[in-house]
């Protein structure tokens, strides 16, 4: 039940925050897979996310970071990895996060959550 709500939650996210679509990149699951949206990602098109994830965390929206292994510098290191070859990982690396979709939001968080783009985004 707790995974069946977090998908309505993100379905939900996902049905409402689809009109900035071309300003953030949502998830999207395929017809044959599940998910169980411990975290909602979304990656912003055309900036960096600190702006964004400040904003968020100010109005008590909380935020977590997405970290694609290469930045990590055991893996730089190990496999001499250069950021420059990977442009989509550090593209979400710069502009990439998590919000919440814990089961226990309701609807006027998930509002909440949507209105609070809305007007960061001024629409």
């Amino acid at each position: 039940s707790m995974i069946n709500k977090r998908r309505e939650n993100a379905k939900y996210l996902i049905d409402c925050l689809s009109k900035f679509d071309d300003r953030i990149q949502l998830p999207k699951i395929r017809k044959s897979c599940e998910h169980s949206f411990m975290l909602f990602p979304i990656v912003l098109r055309k900036q960096k996310k600190e702006k964004v994830v400040n904003y968020l965390e100010n109005k008590g929206i909380e935020t977590r970071e997405m970290m694609p292994l290469i930045n990590q510098p055991i893996y730089q290191k190990l496999f001499k990895i250069n950021v420059k070859d990977y442009p989509i990982a550090d593209w979400i690396n710069n502009s990439g996060f998590y919000i919440g979709c814990h089961q226990d939001l309701t609807k006027n968080d998930l509002n909440y959550i949507i209105n609070t783009f809305k007007n960061f985004f001024k629409i």
